[in-house]
């Protein structure tokens, strides 16, 4: 029996050396499948962590804009309000103007029509109160304007109301006063 237990010992032997060489294969494949794994994982969090970067930057940036735009609208628009309030007080002011300036507006304005001597002129109530029936040999019209003056010439009224001009102006008004007030 001791042959036996001898071949059983050997046998047991090599078993263990099997199972040793085995188990180190294994843990040596174990690892190299872990360093593996771990370098994917790794590459996939940078990957990850680059996105997110590139993503905050681009957030970053987009409020950045939105901030910018927001107020450059709101400089816009007071400068917009401003102009109003200004072309507003040029109203009024040119609703109140005395006789020889409104007197002078009158005639520049007949200097550059082309009409005839049965023209009529449209003043305002405080003007044609103060002026009469006739104005630079034209008749006063019995109708009346809020400001400015209309010239009627038979079917043709060209409108010289203050408020009109100033509307008609507005583009070119708002940038001579932008660009007096803010260089």
């Amino acid at each position: 029996m001791s042959n036996l237990d001898n071949l059983v010992a050997e046998i047991l032997q090599q078993a263990q050396k099997e199972a040793n060489r085995i188990l180190t294969k294994t843990k040596v494949e174990n690892l190299e499948f872990i360093e593996n794994e771990n370098k994917k994982i790794q590459r996939e969090v940078d990957i990850l962590e680059q996105k997110s970067k590139e993503e905050a930057i681009s957030l970053k940036e987009r409020i950045i804009s939105n901030a910018n735009l927001k107020s450059r609208d709101m400089v816009l628009q007071a400068k917009e309000e401003f102009v109003d309030r200004v072309l507003e007080k040029a109203l009024e002011r040119l609703k109140n103007i005395d006789k020889d300036s409104y007197l002078d507006f009158i005639e520049n304005t007949l200097k550059t029509l082309n009409v005839s001597k049965d023209t009529e002129i449209i003043l305002t109530q405080k003007m044609k109160d103060t002026l009469g029936n006739e104005v630079f040999g034209y008749k006063v019209s019995d109708d009346v304007v809020e400001s400015g003056c209309n010239i009627k010439d038979g079917n043709l009224i060209y409108n010289n109301e203050f408020s009109n001009l100033l509307e008609f102006n507005k583009e070119d008004l708002e940038r001579e006063i932008l660009k007096k007030i803010f260089g």
